[in-house]
């Protein structure tokens, strides 16, 4: 028969060993969190500028494919482009790559089963807010991303060129 300060010791020591346990656990859970919020993170601001320069470019494909001429659809292209506001320090604001701006009415004669178009393309740079390295692999080079996207839309107002 064990006496009972014996117990009460046994007890004290299961107590204060499950206090332990419980102190590594509870960090370990707040050091995934930490990781997890970050990555969420990254992946939001991502996210964000991807979707930024997707509807940029489009909204400029689209308005470029209003003109008439080239000059004046790279001008309402840019114009277009700047109603898509970045925060300019994560997300910077969409440009036009214009040496990859093509605007093609085929001179008002396009070849048959062909229609004149307009190609935009924009590119943004995005900025990782916690970049973290996993077994040697990370996000981009020096914490940032540039994203690039290119839309075709047929153009809606040729210039008639009468023969």
């Amino acid at each position: 028969m064990k006496s009972k300060k014996s117990q009460t010791n046994h007890a004290c020591q299961m107590r204060s060993g499950s206090v332990g346990s419980a102190i590594i656990e509870l960090s370990i859970i707040a050091s995934l969190l930490v990781v997890i919020t970050l990555l969420c993170a990254n992946v939001g601001i991502i996210a964000l500028a991807s979707t930024i320069n997707d509807s940029a470019c489009r909204d400029a494909a689209r308005a470029a494919a209003q003109a008439s001429s080239s000059s004046t659809a790279l001008k309402l292209a840019q114009a277009a482009i700047k109603a898509h506001y970045a925060d300019g320090y994560f997300v910077t604001q969409p440009t036009i790559n214009t040496s990859a701006f093509v605007y093609q009415d085929y001179a008002g004669n396009p070849p048959p089963a062909t229609s004149p178009y307009v190609q935009v393309t924009t590119s943004s740079n995005v900025r990782i807010p916690a970049p973290i390295v996993f077994f040697g692999a990370k996000f981009g080079s020096g914490g940032s991303l540039t994203f690039t996207r290119t839309y075709t839309f047929p153009i809606v107002k040729t210039q008639l060129y009468l023969l």
